[in-house]
């Protein structure tokens, strides 16, 4: 599996995000707050970041946007064709170990109702 995170796999338009803020499928956990739009499609799952101010100083917020993509890229598979999701990583985020983040990322996208 390729090592980088792709146009192909990314929200990268407003009107992007806007579709998946308008769905009513959202949640949060101690690491994630999210939501996440299905559609039936043979397309990769796309991801959305959004980091605000209130995480913290850049070198935090280009950290949690970092983990929060290598957790998306590594469990894309995972993950049902046709789901964008936008993920806003919460502060608790920082302070965590790599495994924890990967299991409760996986009951993250269970609550979202996007696994395979």
């Amino acid at each position: 599996m390729s090592q980088n995170f792709k146009r192909s796999v990314r929200l990268l338009k407003k009107v992007e995000f806007q579709e998946v803020k308008k769905s009513s499928n959202k949640t949060r956990s101690l690491y994630f707050w999210g939501q996440a739009r299905v559609l039936p499609s043979t397309c990769l799952p796309k991801l959305g970041i959004i980091t605000t101010r209130r995480l913290g100083p850049a070198h935090e917020r280009n950290r949690a946007r970092r983990l929060v993509r290598e957790l998306f890229r590594k469990n894309i598979l995972k993950i049902q064709n046709g789901t964008s999701l936008i993920i806003l990583p919460r502060k608790n985020i920082l302070d965590s170990t790599y495994k924890t983040l990967e299991a409760e990322f996986i009951a993250f996208l269970g609550k979202l109702q996007t696994l395979k």
